[in-house]
């Protein structure tokens, strides 16, 4: 049964976790604020657009409208944060695009925002953190990161490339501050069965055929982050048999001439 706020609020616990996760509109973001509501932590949201409808649902979410591309707008957040002694104990950098940049024509500006937001749109949040890391508390920053890694798209090359360089950027935060209370941790999503996901006409359609092997739901996503987040462990592939999925979609671009590298339509000639 999903969860409604206004009916299950007085039995969840209250616990004092505060977690700040960015993209709850939908999808895994949402996924993810229900969880640690049920949980009874507080959280902080933050979106790129306001949803009246989506905040009169949760009251007691702290929701904030900054686009993760605003770099000036993330660090005052942090600032007035960390000015109340309110810095989330868990950051959730979930919010993330992927646009077809190139089909029959490459798009520059469609590559651009996947970097800008997928990419920079978490390094946003990781630079004001780790300007100020000897005055945290233990604090958790985990980006979400996809399966993509192991198997270019050339449709969506903004995508893998973005996601590719943010799962090396926090490689390299989790080694830099290993030994501080700032920990950097890092989630690679196999696909994960949103609403949106599932009613796109782009979702592989083979992924509805056997999800039950490659892909997870929002709900069992959410649990497995949580998780997640409470271990020592620095990265987390989920499902793992997804790597195992796109790493036969690597092999086949490395052997089969022409796999899954050319356009979806030729060139005019």
């Amino acid at each position: 049964m999903q969860f409604d706020y206004k009916r299950d609020m007085e039995m969840v616990p209250q616990n004092t976790e505060h977690v700040l996760i960015t993209g709850t509109t939908s999808g895994i973001g949402r996924g993810l604020m229900d969880f640690y509501i049920k949980r009874g932590a507080k959280v902080t949201a933050v979106n790129r657009r306001r949803d009246p409808d989506l905040e009169s649902r949760y009251p007691s979410v702290q929701f904030h409208m900054i686009d993760v591309q605003d770099t000036r707008g993330i660090e005052g957040l942090i600032e007035d944060l960390a000015a109340h002694k309110n810095i989330p104990s868990t950051f959730i950098l979930n919010a993330g695009i992927n646009k077809v940049d190139n089909d029959t024509s490459f798009s520059i500006e469609a590559f651009r925002e996947a970097l800008n937001i997928n990419l920079f749109g978490a390094l946003n949040f990781a630079a004001p953190l780790i300007a100020r890391w000897r005055e945290l508390a233990t604090t958790r920053v985990i980006a979400i990161s996809s399966t993509t890694n192991y198997a270019a798209n050339p449709f969506c090359l903004g995508y893998f490339i973005s996601k590719k360089a943010l799962t090396q950027s926090f490689e390299v935060f989790s080694e830099m501050y290993r030994n501080t209370n700032l920990q950097f941790k890092w989630v690679v999503l196999g696909p994960v069965l949103t609403p949106i996901a599932t009613s796109s006409q782009k979702f592989p359609k083979i992924m509805l055929k056997i999800k039950d092997l490659f892909s997870v739901s929002v709900e069992q996503t959410a649990q497995a982050l949580y998780d997640f987040s409470k271990s020592d462990r620095p990265c987390l592939i989920y499902p793992f048999r997804a790597r195992i999925l796109f790493r036969c979609l690597w092999l086949a671009q490395q052997l089969i001439p022409g796999f899954y590298r050319g356009r979806k339509t030729p060139l005019p000639k």
